[in-house]
C-alpha cells in the first residue's frame, strides 16, 4: 500500500493531467452533438474491427476441424454415389443391400426394390508429401495398413484421379502419381465411349496423353475423359481431364490417335484425397490369375 501511495505521489502531476484530459474529453463528447456523433462512429468502427479480427481468429482455429468434417462427409457421399452405380444382382442374394426407388409407371409412383452389390468404399486421407518435377513422381499419404490401405488402390479427389497406391506401411503409404512414366490408367472418352490408356511422358505436369483410341472415333477439343471402370483400381466415370487441341495421328501406330489431355486435377495442389477400396479386388485378382494359367 505504501509503495502505491509513493507511486501516486511521484507521478501525481502526470496522473492529474490524464484525469483532467479524460474529464475534458467526456465534457466535449457529452455536450457537443457533432463531437459525440464522431466519437460514436469511431468507436463503432474500432469495435467492429476488433470483433471481426476475433471472429477471424475463431474461424481459423476451427477451420481444421471443419475441414475434417467436410472430408468425412464427402467420403460418405462418394460411397453413396458408387452404391448407386453398383452391380445389379439377383433378388435371391438377400445378404446384399436393398434400396427402394420411386419410379413412374403409367403416371403412378410405384415403389420398387433394387438389389445392388456395393463394390467400393472410400478412405479419407491427407497428402503429406508430393512431387511433380521428376520423371517418376510419388505422393505420400498419412494412412497405412492399419487404416485399411493396401497396394493397387486408386487415389482421387473430387476433381479427378491422383495416383495408385504402391507401397504401404502401418501408418503411411506411397502412391505412384499420374505424373509417373510407369502409370498407365484405363480411361475412356465420355461421349464416344472409346477406350484408351492415359500416360504421362514427363514435362508439363498439367498435360498427359491418351493413347490407343482408334482413328475412326471423331475426337474433338474439350471432349471429356473419364475412368473406364475396366480395371479394379478406379470406379467408372471418375473425371480425368479434357481433350486439348485436335488429335494427331500416333507416330508409332497409324491406326490410333495421339490425344493431348489437360488433367482435371491440378497435381501441384493436391491436399485431401480419397483412397478407393475395391471390395472384390482379391477375388478379381484370383480370377485373372486362373485365366492366365
Amino acid at each position: 500500500m505504501g509503495q502505491l501511495l509513493r507511486l501516486i505521489l511521484r507521478n501525481g502531476g502526470f496522473l492529474t493531467l490524464l484525469l483532467v484530459e479524460a474529464f475534458a474529453f467526456y465534457i466535449i463528447v457529452q455536450w457537443n452533438t457533432k463531437q459525440n456523433a464522431i466519437f460514436t462512429h469511431s468507436l463503432g468502427l474500432f469495435t467492429g474491427r476488433v470483433l471481426d479480427k476475433r471472429q477471424q481468429m475463431s474461424d481459423y482455429t476451427s477451420l481444421k476441424e471443419q475441414n475434417r468434417k467436410l472430408h468425412d462427409e464427402n467420403t460418405k457421399l462418394h460411397e453413396q454415389l458408387s452404391l448407386i452405380n453398383s452391380i445389379e444382382i439377383s433378388k435371391k442374394d438377400t445378404s446384399f443391400i436393398t434400396i427402394r426407388i420411386d419410379t413412374i409407371r403409367l403416371g403412378d409412383s410405384v415403389a420398387v426394390s433394387k438389389i445392388v452389390r456395393p463394390q467400393y468404399r472410400y478412405i479419407a486421407a491427407r497428402v503429406i508429401g508430393n512431387s511433380i518435377d521428376g520423371a517418376n513422381n510419388w505422393i505420400f499419404l498419412n494412412r497405412g495398413s492399419d487404416d485399411g490401405l493396401r497396394p493397387n488402390m486408386g487415389v482421387l479427389t473430387g476433381d479427378g484421379i491422383v495416383g495408385i497406391v504402391r507401397h504401404v506401411d502401418r501408418h503411411f503409404s506411397a502412391a505412384m502419381s499420374v505424373l509417373h512414366r510407369e502409370a498407365k490408367i484405363s480411361v475412356s472418352l465420355k461421349k464416344q465411349k472409346a477406350l484408351g490408356s492415359l500416360i504421362w511422358d514427363g514435362g508439363d505436369p498439367t498435360i498427359a496423353f491418351l493413347k490407343f483410341v482408334p482413328k475412326h472415333f471423331d475426337v474433338k477439343e474439350d471432349d471429356e475423359i473419364v475412368t473406364s471402370g475396366f480395371s479394379d483400381v478406379f470406379p467408372k466415370g471418375i473425371p480425368v481431364g479434357k481433350v486439348l487441341g485436335d488429335p494427331r495421328p500416333d507416330k508409332e501406330n497409324q491406326y490410333f490417335w495421339d490425344i493431348k489431355v489437360r488433367l482435371s486435377q491440378d497435381m501441384s495442389s493436391v491436399s485431401d484425397v480419397y483412397v478407393v477400396d475395391n471390395i472384390f479386388s482379391v477375388e478379381l485378382d484370383s480370377l485373372k490369375q486362373k485365366v492366365q494359367r
